[in-house]
């Protein structure tokens, strides 16, 4: 892993005031562009349309740019609307809310040495013979640094942004209630369960604790799976962990991005293994790792080795929703669509039964999105466009906002990683035989 440039750090916000602060700057900017922009147009002799003022590009940059420095759950929230409900939006909206994913906005020095000395005292120093003050990756919930231990111990550091735990309900409430009065998200489409799971899923992601234990448990998992020896997963190290302070043994690796100048053998390999690995999550253990992002992931060439980083977001599900969405999954393999619509209704995926308007349309995407499942053969990714129609299908379920519904929270989880794995596979050009792969499980 490289490290990150230093001129890219700016002070995290600490306390509920000025987070909110920060978004209220934000709204009057908004405001004050579109005043702008609208005069603009007046000028120009055409009557302004405030939905196309409010998503300009100059107020899109200012959201996502906001929500980069503030971090934590303001930025978690804009990960999740352009993941998660992303075909709401407008196109430009989520590719910039997309964008945070792989922000690198870090703390500056001076506010990273308050988070060291208040969980390590004032010789923290003296636990290491070196500690990098560039951190090698900067996520939503913290970032992390290298060092290496008076005995010898080379690990990755995963260092909390201050005030950020404390902030998850308030910046969850503050974001999406800005996001909701600026007419972004229609008023009739209930984000309630999403908003809800969101504050559970981040909170759990900022208990340091917790994703210790969650790899502990996925190790456990993965001592079973048929192609373990091509997995390596950090070992914890719980001397220097603290509830902030994550520590764990340094993997080296290039990133999955370097995988594209591979020959398309070791592509093809590198992509069957991580789909082979989420089918046994779920339908063999019940616990996923929900954030397929390209930086949870490193990859040895040399030992042709996947390796896993990042255990915050894995979600246990249980027995009865897993063997639901088989049925489920089946159905839309098999192309059985009445089969599907009670499947779907078992899990809870239409809140009203199934007298919904946009029935037809969700069975559509649904078998559309199992269409790698049913080729015979290595399924192009790279050739495909699966994603665009998918997306597609999407957009025209937003058009009509009193026919939509958010789908219970573990189907929204479960089909971030899906989609991430999708696209991961788009972007490395591979060719897979995702038939082959899910057969030995019906």
């Amino acid at each position: 892993m490289g490290e990150l440039v230093q001129e890219n750090a700016r002070a995290v916000p600490k306390s509920r005031i000025s987070r909110l602060t920060k978004l209220g700057a934000l709204a009057g900017k908004v405001a004050g562009n579109m005043l702008v922009d609208g005069g603009k147009e007046l000028m120009k002799g055409r009557k302004p349309v405030v939905r196309d003022l409010l998503i300009s590009g100059k107020n899109l940059t200012q959201l996502a740019d906001k929500l980069a420095t503030m971090r934590g759950a303001a930025m978690k929230a804009g990960q999740l609307l352009s993941m998660d409900v992303g075909n709401l939006v407008p196109e430009d909206m989520a590719v910039l809310l997309e964008r945070l994913r792989a922000d690198a906005v870090v703390m500056p020095t001076v506010q990273l040495l308050e988070v060291l000395e208040k969980n390590w005292g004032e010789s923290w120093q003296d636990n290491f013979q070196r500690f990098s003050f560039k951190p090698v990756a900067a996520a939503s919930i913290g970032q992390v640094h290298k060092g290496l231990t008076q005995d010898g111990q080379t690990l990755a550091i995963k260092i909390q942004y201050p005030g950020v735990r404390q902030s998850i309900d308030s910046d969850l409430d503050n974001v999406f209630g800005l996001l909701r009065l600026s007419g972004l998200i229609p008023k009739d489409i209930d984000l309630s369960p999403l908003i809800n799971e969101a504050r559970i899923q981040l909170k759990l992601e900022a208990d340091y604790q917790h994703e210790a234990q969650q790899l502990a448990n996925y190790t456990d998992n993965m001592a079973s799976f048929v192609r373990r020896d091509e997995l390596l997963l950090p070992e914890y190290y719980q001397t220097l962990s603290t509830d902030e302070i994550l520590c764990m043994s340094y993997m080296h690796g290039q990133s999955l991005d370097k995988l594209a100048f591979t020959s398309q053998g070791e592509r093809n390999r590198v992509v069957s293994l991580m789909m082979q690995l989420f089918f046994a999550e779920f339908l063999e253990y019940g616990c996923v790792q929900t954030d397929p992002n390209l930086a949870n992931y490193l990859y040895q060439i040399e030992m042709k080795r996947l390796i896993l980083l990042d255990f915050g977001a894995t979600r246990e599900f249980s027995s009865e929703f897993v063997g639901r969405y088989k049925a489920a999954l089946f159905a839309a393999y098999i192309q059985d669509r009445a089969g599907l619509a009670d499947a779907l209704n078992q899990l809870g995926f239409f809140s009203q039964g199934l007298d919904v308007r946009n029935l037809e349309m969700i069975l559509d995407i649904f078998i559309l999105a199992t269409e790698p499942l049913r080729f015979d053969g290595a399924y192009d990714f790279s050739g495909s466009e699966l994603a665009q129609q998918i997306r597609d299908k999407g957009m025209q379920m937003s058009r009509e906002p009193d026919a939509w519904h958010s789908p219970p929270p573990d189907i929204l989880f479960l089909h971030r990683k899906m989609a991430g794995l999708y696209l991961i596979a788009a972007k490395l050009n591979a060719q897979v035989n995702v038939k082959a792969l899910i057969s030995t499980y019906w």
